[in-house]
């Protein structure tokens, strides 16, 4: 589909399970980063209803895999807006993608705030379902900073992380990708943590780490 025949319907076709295919070939098939950006502007103060969308979150996901980072900020700016907004996103069954395609596709001084947000609410984004991901995600591509006070989190936490259905994945997240010294800090305070070690072992997806 070409941009020309769905100018001015972007949001509207973006909402629709058949329409959200055609903006998505559309944006695959633009010429430029010019003519992405045209498409991607219809969605501006829509983003974050997009992302709770079944259908419009796609839309959202299509723009952050072909467009340049910087053509993104609209988005970034938009979900870090306003307070607790990120958390909500993380957790959310389709929001938790776009959380996690920002996080790995922008610089991280660009998702910096988001990456904040997820710092703030991390011992309990660990043992959601749909928020683990964007712990793990922090630590495989955030700052060296953000990876640090991540993994001081975990090892707070450690109990009740491992005792997560999902905390399995973010503890061996940490021990993959953390700084070496940090993945002391994660690995010492498991091994000294008896319920936690039970826990891991225990854990289907934790059994890896114990």
């Amino acid at each position: 589909e070409s941009s020309s025949s769905i100018a001015g319907q972007v949001w509207k076709l973006s909402q629709d399970p058949q329409g959200c295919r055609l903006v998505q070939q559309a944006l695959e098939k633009a010429s430029s980063e010019e003519e992405r950006c045209a498409l991607a502007t219809e969605l501006r103060d829509h983003v974050v209803e997009a992302l709770r969308c079944p259908h419009a979150n796609h839309v959202l996901q299509k723009c952050i895999n072909t467009m340049q980072p910087k053509s993104l900020q609209f988005i970034v700016d938009e979900i870090s807006k306003r307070q607790g907004l990120v958390g909500q996103a993380a957790r959310h069954r389709y929001g938790c993608r776009i959380i996690q395609h920002l996080l790995k596709v922008c610089p991280a001084s660009q998702v910096s705030k988001i990456a904040e947000s997820v710092l703030e609410e991390a011992d309990t984004l660990a043992c959601h379902s749909f928020g683990n991901y964007a712990v793990q995600h922090v630590v495989r591509f955030g700052s060296p900073e953000h990876r640090y006070r991540l993994t001081r989190v975990i090892e707070r936490n450690i109990t009740s992380i491992a005792k997560s259905v999902v905390g399995g994945p973010v503890i061996k997240a940490i021990i993959m990708h953390a700084a070496p010294e940090d993945r002391v800090w994660v690995a010492r305070a498991a091994a000294q943590n008896a319920q936690a070690m039970l826990a891991l072992a225990k854990s289907r997806l934790g059994y890896p780490c114990a």
